[in-house]
């Protein structure tokens, strides 16, 4: 898994009350400014696209919790298998005693 935006995801963590955005799926993870709109923030081989359109799954990060934006082509079981491999990568062990929801779920536990 590629993570792009890593220097963003440490320097946003040390600050208090953060909220950011991330898009992901198997192959990567992009995160970036809350300011940005999930579907502006396309990077090579991720691409969300509002209505379930794209490859990539859309969240928002706050403390302590990322919740995952529904898309149709992504079961509970692929959001968590792409949850673990991002939780597993170096720079992703930053985010891996945050609480995940998909669909208003909670698919992992901090």
């Amino acid at each position: 898994m590629n993570l792009i935006g890593v220097d963003f995801l440490e320097r946003t963590l040390e600050t208090d009350g953060f909220y950011f955005k991330v898009i992901l799926n198997e192959s990567g993870a992009y995160f970036f400014p809350y300011t940005t709109e999930h579907r502006d923030a396309t990077q090579p081989g991720l691409c969300y696209k509002d209505d379930s359109m794209g490859n990539a799954l859309a969240a928002t990060i706050n403390p302590g919790r990322i919740d995952v934006r529904f898309h149709r082509s992504f079961s509970d079981a692929r959001v968590s298998s792409i949850v673990d491999q991002l939780f597993g990568h170096p720079d992703g062990r930053l985010l891996s005693d945050f609480t995940v929801t998909y669909q208003g779920r909670t698919i992992r536990n901090s």
